[in-house]
């Protein structure tokens, strides 16, 4: 996997190619173009045309998407779905 610098994250980290992305996120390689043109991944293209997608913009859940994950959140901060 290689590692390129993402300057969303500004940080070198490890980018998937958009079969890997796809299979990593198990959703379609079509998903992942959807992702890439609505900016809800990281993407870098080479010189080649290759498009790589930083692992850490696919693998962050949504509420946290762009910053990273805390190392632990307070119980009054997440939402309980209540019955």
């Amino acid at each position: 996997m290689p590692e390129y610098f993402c300057p969303y994250c500004g940080k070198q980290t490890p980018h998937l190619n958009v079969k890997q992305a796809a299979a990593t996120a198990q959703v379609t390689r079509t998903t992942i173009y959807n992702w890439i043109d609505k900016a809800i991944v990281h993407c870098m293209r080479r010189p080649s045309g290759r498009k790589f997608i930083c692992i850490s913009s696919l693998v962050i859940p949504d509420a946290f998407r762009g910053r990273p994950i805390p190392e632990a959140l307070p119980v009054h901060s997440l939402e309980l779905r209540r019955r």
